[in-house]
Formats: C-alpha cells, sequence, structure tokens
C-alpha cells in the first residue's frame, strides 16, 4: 500500500458519497417542489418555507400578500360558488363589506373580528349566530381561524290557533273594497294553509305547475324542486282558479314582497297575529296533530334536516297533556277525551278565588 492510497476516506463498493446523496435530495427535492430546474442556491426563503409547509401554506401566503380589496373579491368569488340562494349571497357579501370596511387597510386578524363582531352583540339572538358564523367561515378561508363560539338558540314556532285562521278566511272572503281579488285572495290563503309552501314559493308558482292530484314546486329553498299533493278539496278549488290561466303565468300575480303584504293586510283587517309563514306553521302542525309522522312532514315541508321540522313536535305532543291529565286523577285516553289543545290553559271560577 503506497502513501498515495486513501483508505479512512474510502467509500466501500455501492456506497453512495455525500456529494452523491446532496445531488439526489436536491434533485427529490426539486421534483416534490415543483422547482426542478432551479439552482438550490437560487431558491428563495419563501419558496423554501412554502415547499416545507405544504400546498395549503401557499396558498395562505398568497392571501397575505394581497389588498384588502382583491382579498374580499377572491373569496366573494369563492362564496357564489357555494352559495346557490341569490337572496343570502347578497346579503352575506353585504355583511362582509362591511367587515372589509371596518378592516380599512389593515389585514384581518381574530382581533380585528372580534372587534367587528362587539358592534353587533346586541342583535337577535339568530342575527347574531349568523354574523358569527360567517365571519368565521371567512377567517378561516384566509387562515386565521376565529376562536368564538355562538350558540343558535330553541325557539318554538308560533302555535296558530284554528279560529285565527277562520277569522282570516273570513275577512278575506268579506273584502268590500277589493271585490275583483276576493276570489283570488281567498284561494291564496286556502293553498297556502292546505300545501304550506313558502311566500316565495307561492308567488312563483306559474299554472303550468299545478297537476290533477298535485304541485310542483320549482327551485325552492337551496333551489330544490319537490311535489307537495293536493287535497281533493284544494285541488278542486285551483283547477277552477287557473282555468283560463297561460302555462306560464304566475297564479296569484304577485312577487314575495307584494304577496307578504297582501296576507298581512287582511290579518290585520281580521285582528289577528298572522303572516305569510304563519300559515305554512299551521299547515305543519295541523299535519302532525292528525297524526302525519314527522318524515311526511320534513318532505312535504322541503326541509332538507329533519331537526328543523322536529321543532314541531314540541308543541303537538299529546303524550305530554296526557301525562299532565294524570294529575287530576284520569287519563285522556282511557276515559275517551280528547286532549286539550297545545298551549291551552282553563282555570275554574273556584280556582281564581
Amino acid at each position: 500500500m503506497t502513501g498515495s492510497q486513501k483508505v479512512g476516506g474510502s467509500n466501500p463498493p455501492g456506497s453512495t458519497s455525500e456529494s452523491d446523496f446532496s445531488t439526489h435530495g436536491l434533485t427529490a427535492f426539486q421534483k416534490v417542489s415543483g422547482l426542478k430546474g432551479k439552482r438550490f442556491e437560487d431558491l428563495s426563503l419563501r419558496d423554501l418555507v412554502i415547499t416545507l409547509l405544504g400546498p395549503e401554506a401557499r396558498r395562505r401566503m398568497e392571501l397575505k400578500s394581497l389588498q384588502n380589496e382583491e382579498l374580499f373579491e377572491l373569496y366573494f368569488s369563492d362564496l357564489a360558488l357555494r352559495i346557490t340562494n341569490v337572496k343570502n349571497l347578497k346579503c352575506i357579501r353585504a355583511f362582509l363589506e362591511r367587515f372589509k370596511k371596518f378592516l380599512g387597510g389593515f389585514p384581518p386578524s381574530p382581533d380585528i373580528a372580534k372587534g367587528f363582531l362587539n358592534q353587533y352583540i346586541n342583535v337577535k339572538p339568530h342575527t347574531w349566530y349568523n354574523y358569527v358564523g360567517e365571519t368565521k367561515r371567512f377567517m378561516k378561508w384566509y387562515g386565521e381561524p376565529l376562536d368564538l363560539k355562538a350558540k343558535l338558540p330553541h325557539t318554538l314556532p308560533p302555535y296558530i290557533e284554528g279560529d285565527l285562521i277562520t277569522k282570516l278566511l273570513n275577512v278575506t272572503l268579506d273584502n268590500k273594497t277589493h271585490k275583483e281579488s276576493i276570489w283570488r285572495d281567498g284561494v291564496l290563503v286556502f293553498t297556502a294553509i292546505k300545501t304550506g309552501l313558502r311566500r316565495a314559493e307561492l308567488a312563483n308558482l306559474e299554472r303550468q305547475d299545478v297537476h290533477d292530484t298535485f304541485l310542483v314546486v320549482k327551485k325552492g329553498k337551496g333551489q330544490k324542486d319537490r311535489v307537495v299533493p293536493l287535497s281533493k278539496d284544494t285541488a278542486k278549488l285551483l283547477h277552477g282558479f287557473i282555468k283560463d290561466m297561460q302555462p306560464t303565468q304566475k297564479v296569484f300575480g304577485l312577487n314575495p314582497t307584494s304577496l307578504g303584504m297582501k296576507i298581512k293586510a287582511l290579518a290585520k283587517k281580521a285582528g289577528v297575529p298572522i303572516h305569510t309563514h304563519s300559515l305554512r306553521h299551521f299547515f305543519a302542525t295541523w299535519l302532525l296533530e292528525k297524526g302525519a309522522n314527522i318524515k311526511q312532514v320534513q318532505e312535504l315541508l322541503g326541509h332538507t334536516n329533519i331537526s328543523t321540522t322536529q321543532v314541531y313536535l314540541s308543541i303537538t305532543d299529546k303524550s305530554l297533556t296526557e301525562a299532565i291529565d294524570l294529575l287530576d286523577g284520569h287519563s285522556g285516553k282511557s276515559e275517551g277525551k280528547v286532549p286539550l289543545p297545545s298551549g291551552a290553559i282553563i282555570v275554574s271560577e273556584t280556582e281564581l278565588d
């Protein structure tokens, strides 16, 4: 062995030198990062950080490099792909425009978002829930999650007594000032309480949507279609009303706002606290009290989530009334008595003394 031979620094057959390892490692790094063709020394710190943290970090860094105007326009474009309801999209955008104005030239941050929401601390619970939710969704998209919780209050739909509906119908059919619209208004109220359609669904109903035994709701809430069967009396009334209409003619000839104002005006004249959605509540509770199951009611109302329909069970559960009857020493079932309507309270004169 001569002095020129290297022993300590030699590599065993098949091994990889440090220079070979660096070359192979850099090549793999370039493939994964998408930076193939660039020299390692030419890579910026930003490129290295993005590659190490992954594509999500790249997206967040790109968002943070935008001015607020560009940032919010990008989010609005994303929002338009997710929100199909035009009215909801308009409301969400208007709310976030206020957030953008509140930010001024500062980038979004959880602390600023909380300061913005603090302005609305006294709004109605449902509004507060929606405001917090929309702000949280934006901040999560931006990459700065907002740690704030808002609970949706558990509220019950109003219970509409049958005599209130009767009063409304009586006023509708006794409209001396607008005799030409008596029939239309009567059919409108009757159809609402017998189908449970929403205000916009009633307004958008066309002649061609009404069939012999059912009607078709097109582009209801969430842009969903559904079929609602018609009772014999409802079908007869509707077909008599629309017989001379063109296929694409609106059945009631009112836009959603005008239709709501019409019901409100009739209710005011009748002296009853009813609006268009009250008729939908009446439809749902009426069905449940008549024995329809919750799944059937959900489909008829067009609810996506059955939990939305289940709130009506709380005001139509006759078993609770039967349980209270036990306090009087009898059961409504065993004596064949009809349970009292939900919410009804009867107090005798002797109990008042």
